[in-house]
């Protein structure tokens, strides 16, 4: 099976540090090695990464499978191998029974229609396969509203040290500009001190609370075609990266007594 990526924009290029990236990706793959455990599926299976982002998911599970695809409905990732299509969950171009395992990373949050996504990925999935989505917690929630005061503005200059040193690399004349694509001014950045924005499509930051609970989103994957195997917590991190590549096992160990910002549900599609 192969899909072809249609024409659009490429994603603007973001300044950003190199700690950074590093970070985010480490924390990734732990992310997805945690889940993977739960998934006997053999090298030649069929997978989608859902909502793919720059790739770097997709090419950690590429490392396990032969043939992975991704979708994402805005960005085309930095190693798409023309194996990418411009999707969104809710209406997949692929036919029924595709799929050995279609997994995402901080997705359904994003949604629009969660339900209707989840019976098109149910549908593009084989009897006997695997879905694995890793969504955000209460406790992710909670310690990145409390921390914001402190942990933004640190962001915030991490993210300009990068694009000065970004626009000097590209020897570029004046302020530097990501694709064309105006950068927010002061009074942005500060009033998201003070209120930071919702990350997912919810109506307040207090309905997203209450969305990331474990009981709410066990409700939205017991889904009539899918059998729960296993849940998989995430190390303890903040979304500002504090401490980063440090502390590796004492964050597993405090990931499993419940402050995990994220969690694997995995499920099975009955035969």
């Amino acid at each position: 099976m192969g899909i072809r990526s249609e024409s659009r924009n490429s994603r603007p290029a973001v300044a950003e540090s190199l700690s950074w990236i590093r970070w985010l990706h480490q924390r990734r793959r732990m992310e997805v090695e945690g889940a993977m455990q739960h998934v006997p599926l053999g090298k030649d299976s069929t997978v989608l990464d859902l909502g793919c982002g720059d790739g770097f998911a997709t090419g950690v599970l590429r490392e396990r499978f032969a043939r992975v695809f991704s979708v994402d409905p805005e960005h085309a990732p930095d190693n798409e191998e023309n194996r990418f299509a411009y999707a969104a969950a809710e209406a997949l171009p692929f036919p029924d029974r595709t799929f050995d395992l279609i997994f995402s990373s901080s997705v359904i949050e994003h949604l629009q229609d969660r339900t209707r996504a989840m019976d098109e990925l149910a549908r593009a999935l084989r009897p006997g396969g695997y879905m694995v989505h890793i969504v955000p917690t209460r406790f992710w929630k909670l310690q990145s509203l409390l921390l914001n005061p402190v942990g933004y503005p640190i962001r915030v200059a991490e993210k300009w040290g990068a694009t000065r040193r970004l626009a000097r690399e590209r020897r570029q004349p004046g302020k530097f500009r990501s694709g064309g694509t105006p950068q927010p001014g002061a009074l942005r950045v500060l009033g998201r001190c003070v209120r930071p924005p919702i990350h997912g499509t919810f109506a307040s930051h207090f309905s997203e609370f209450r969305s990331y609970g474990h009981r709410v989103w066990a409700k939205l994957f017991h889904h009539p075609g899918l059998v729960p195997v296993a849940e998989a917590p995430s190390p303890c991190w903040t979304m500002f990266g504090f401490l980063r590549f440090r502390l590796i096992p004492l964050r597993k160990r405090l990931g499993m007594i419940g402050l995990n910002p994220t969690q694997a549900f995995i499920m099975r599609k009955a035969k």
